[in-house]
């Protein structure tokens, strides 16, 4: 098996999979993304995870692209926003200058891998290894299965390697010769690669060009511009089978195209047969947050206590088990905060927009969507067990609205005190008839929130930061939650049957429906105050 001759150039060839405006999905090169990005809706990839990675490698590819602008963050990041298009010409002069590093197969650079790169016994791994919906022995999630994995086209290949060196779960690797971290031929684990580590967020736009420009981050969280050595990957010399000396990030560039892994792909003349998937360069994920802005992050006191009072924060992971919406809340909670111990802080492309907000460059009216995306790992993280793919939709403005993100965080506090007044009623009916709650306890608590989530995204889009009416959309929502849990509330007494209407002694206290309904009622008044009128007691008003 040979390394193939005829290869493909991520910038002039086509490979990344897009969908236009009219929801027709093409195959571009990195060269017409960028030159069409007006006229497209977004990237797409076989997982969403893969085409998070593309879209941070085409915002290393932007940064770059206009990083010999001058004058303030703000000015720059506006003259962008005011075009209708990219800025195709520092774009064309940035692609033309290295398009030589975007070959897949050179003989001295391969985009993303390392050239000559063996294993002990120059063994080749199979291609599950580098495909992330194949999880390696454990075929369980997949589109691809039953079916045999022997080779993919060289398109395909470009889109999984950029993929790998974000999210390649951790474990054993294959060891790579002259890489004097082996032994026994072993790489031992260094963790995913690193945005596995993060939980992702960008903001979306109406079309790609709005949405590179939304992400298009040019101050941390303090108001700081990046380095200027802050580069990717391809502006840096090749490299081997070791790890780098002393690798340290230098800013969102860097960290896009982090070599997390040392990759050769292994070709015939025009398919990938296998590859050689080995340890690259390890980074702890914690306090990089004045250097990724495309996460949120979480104060960790326990670590903080073992760096000897060091402040750690970390990657505010995604909960697969939590709709976005639900965690609306904390993020415009952190958005409030200041970046200190003690504190989480929001992601830095949120931090932007709000900041572009206040300065008057970005409509407070300018509708955006919240994208989430990120994988879960199981054993050790050393498999993909799940991944994260979630959008909610809001007008920017909500950003630096305090009164509107006090109203949005309080509503989806207001549904989660509602949800949990109709899983108290659903176990206390449980217990009066002698049941056991906690399966239908939790089952409730889906249903509630399941119920809720739609309705939410639509009120949360519909909020006009240029309204004066803000406690009117507040009462507007108490009303929807208060309709929907009473609905579900109704049916759960009208399931009750008998056994709880008759009731019975729990904990030295009667128990039956009535009670139960008494307890539900107060509890849901408290959730939801605007739901009710003053002297509203017996529950009719809807």
């Amino acid at each position: 098996m040979t390394t193939a001759t005829a290869g493909l150039n991520l910038v002039e060839d086509p490979w990344i999979l897009v969908v236009d405006r009219t929801a027709k999905v093409e195959l571009l090169s990195i060269r017409e993304v960028l030159h069409r990005a007006p006229e497209l809706s977004g990237i797409v990839g076989e997982v969403p995870t893969q085409s998070f990675a593309i879209l941070r490698l085409l915002l290393a590819i932007l940064r770059r692209s206009v990083a010999a602008r001058t004058g303030s963050a703000v000015d720059v990041w506006s003259q962008l926003w005011e075009l209708d298009a990219l800025p195709t010409g520092e774009i064309e002069t940035y692609l033309d200058d290295h398009r030589a590093r975007f070959e897949l197969f050179d003989p001295v650079a391969p985009f993303f891998q390392v050239a000559g790169l063996k294993a002990a016994g120059d063994a080749v791994g199979a291609l599950d290894k580098l495909i992330a919906d194949v999880p390696n022995g454990a075929k369980y999630f997949t589109t691809r299965a039953g079916r045999h994995l022997q080779q993919i086209d060289f398109a395909e290949a470009a889109r999984w390697l950029v993929h790998a060196h974000g999210f390649d779960p951790s474990g054993i690797k294959t060891g790579a010769t002259g890489d004097p971290r082996v032994k026994n031929n072993k790489g031992y684990p260094i963790g995913v690669g690193f945005a596995g580590a993060l939980g992702g967020v960008f903001l979306e736009g109406a079309t790609l060009r709005e949405t590179l420009l939304l992400n298009l981050v040019l101050l941390d969280i303090n108001g700081q511009r990046y380095r200027l050595d802050d580069i990717p990957a391809w502006e840096r010399d090749p490299d081997g089978p070791r790890v780098r000396d002393n690798p340290q990030p230098t800013g969102p560039a860097d960290l896009a195209t982090w070599q997390s892994r040392r990759i050769r792909l292994v070709a015939t003349d025009n398919q990938v047969t296998g590859v050689v998937l080995c340890n690259g360069d390890p980074l702890e994920p914690f306090n990089q947050h004045l250097l990724e802005p495309m996460s949120g992050w979480r104060y960790s006191e326990i670590q903080t206590k073992k760096a000897g009072g060091q402040t750690r924060h970390y990657p505010r992971t995604h909960d697969p088990e939590r709709s976005l919406w639900r965690g609306m809340s904390s993020m415009l909670d952190d958005l409030a905060s200041a970046p200190t111990a003690g504190n989480g802080i929001t992601a830095g492309v949120v931090h932007w927009a709000q900041h572009l907000v206040v300065d008057d460059v970005l409509d407070p009216a300018h509708p955006v969507r919240l994208h989430a995306v990120g994988m879960h790992y199981i054993n050790q993280q050393s498999v993909v067990g799940e991944v994260v793919d979630d959008t909610i939709g809001f007008r920017v403005g909500l950003l630096s609205n305090t009164t509107l993100r006090s109203i949005a965080a309080r509503a989806v506090d207001s549904a989660d005190k509602a949800v949990s007044a109709l899983t108290a009623l659903v176990a206390n009916l449980t217990r009066a008839a002698g049941g056991d709650p906690d399966g239908p306890r939790t089952r409730a608590r889906e249903e509630g929130y399941f119920a809720l989530e739609a309705p939410f995204r639509r009120w949360l889009a519909g909020l006009d930061p240029r309204s004066d009416a803000f406690d009117d959309e507040y009462r507007t929502w108490h009303g929807i939650v208060r309709s929907i849990i009473d609905q579900h509330a109704a049916d759960a007494l009208g399931a009750a049957g008998k056994p709880a209407w008759v009731g019975r002694e729990i904990d030295n206290r009667w128990l039956d429906s009535g009670v139960a309904q008494l307890i539900y009622r107060t509890q849901l008044r408290n959730a939801v105050p605007g739901a009710f009128e003053p002297t509203d007691d017996d529950g009719d008003r809807r």
